[in-house]
């Protein structure tokens, strides 16, 4: 059964969900709110810039605020790339880990390293 919980923040290989906002662009003034999705991907990558790689698990409308307008959903196994603040401002959710023990060490990075390359190589 899967257990979603609140993310405050998430690391390469979690399963998070978020709501977003669907806009139309408009030629002038201000874009018009079409609708509202909830997205269920995978991070890829995190990038130092604030940029999200992921990988769209699921995506269903949740609100179709103004008919008439066609709302594109994602398609699962889609990648896309998302700025990191608008993931957090849409409430996301992460879906919890079999063995938590293990996303605690990757996440502390506290991985023991390749087998193959000693400590001193790795200082060189």
């Amino acid at each position: 059964m899967d257990q979603w919980v609140p993310a405050t923040d998430f690391i390469a290989a979690d399963v998070v969900r978020w709501t977003e906002g669907i806009y139309d662009r408009r030629r002038r003034g201000k874009a018009l709110r079409i609708g509202e999705r909830l997205i269920a991907a995978e991070v890829i990558e995190r990038g130092k810039d604030g940029w999200v790689k992921l990988l769209v698990r699921a995506c269903t409308i949740t609100k179709d605020e103004y008919a008439g307008r066609p709302i594109i959903l994602l398609k699962a196994g889609e990648s896309i790339k998302r700025g990191e603040k608008t993931i957090l401002r849409g409430k996301p959710q992460r879906l919890l880990w079999n063995d938590e023990t293990a996303r605690t060490a990757v996440a502390n990075g506290s991985s023991r390293g390749s087998r193959y390359i000693s400590k001193e190589d790795d200082k060189s």
